[in-house]
């Protein structure tokens, strides 16, 4: 997982301090924001390290069969490659993989959450059908869709939170597209992990320091039976 100290203030709209009507919590507000946002990039960082990345993604579609094993191609290599037509549409990946004779174009959009509105939901998968529709034609793989949600482990859940406009059959836990990509789930979560302690004690501690906060939870303890408080184990 990112860590909030790495990150600097976005806001340059002021728009948590106006919130607040306080500079300091209004900073690491947006600090944290900018956190969540990264820890999406970095799960997919950590991913592209983990497999075969593809080096030139139309000299590899000119193969007509792929070497045995599961190769990976980025947003941007779609994006810039001269075999799809992707009219402004790119998914997260696409993972080639060949195995017992057979291979296929998985067509990946990689999800750290899983509850978003109808609007964004509906579209999402229209992306990517659109996309498919547009390649599959001109491209000599079998195509997939999946809408993975990486630290999800039901697909029921992830259909509910793509408020039912994906199958269960686009569905994707992340378990599944580390097993997919043949690579370890459960190192890549204890890797985000450790990053957690970090953030919660760099958090507490910035608050600490923010002089309104400190007074309001000075006035707070001062002011309660402490030993009635009780802290979940």
């Amino acid at each position: 997982m990112a860590k909030i100290r790495d990150r600097d203030p976005k806001d340059s709209s002021g728009a948590y301090e106006r919130l607040f009507g306080n500079a300091e919590l209004g900073t690491l507000i947006s600090k944290i924001q900018g956190t969540v946002i990264s820890s999406g990039s970095e799960l997919e960082k950590m991913i592209q390290e983990r497999v075969q990345n593809i080096k030139d993604l139309d000299k590899f579609l000119e193969m007509e069969l792929m070497q045995e094993g599961v190769y990976l191609a980025t947003k941007k290599q779609v994006k810039n490659s001269t075999s799809f037509d992707c009219n402004g549409i790119e998914p997260d990946f696409l993972i080639f993989k060949r195995r017992k004779n057979k291979q296929k174009c998985y067509v990946i959009e990689l999800k750290d959450g899983h509850a978003f509105d109808t609007k964004k939901a509906e579209k999402e998968r229209d992306n990517l059908h659109r996309f498919t529709t547009a390649n599959a034609p001109k491209i000599q793989y079998v195509f997939a869709i999946h809408i993975v949600s990486f630290n999800k482990d039901n697909r029921n859940e992830i259909v509910e939170g793509f408020k039912n406009k994906i199958t269960i059959e686009e569905a994707m836990t992340g378990r599944e597209f580390c097993e997919l990509l043949e690579i370890n789930y459960d190192e890549i979560v204890k890797t985000r992990q450790s990053d957690q302690k970090d953030n919660m004690k760099y958090f507490l501690e910035e608050l600490s320091h923010i002089e309104e906060v400190k007074n309001f939870f000075i006035k707070k303890f001062n002011n309660c039976d402490c030993e009635s408080i009780q802290f979940k184990s």
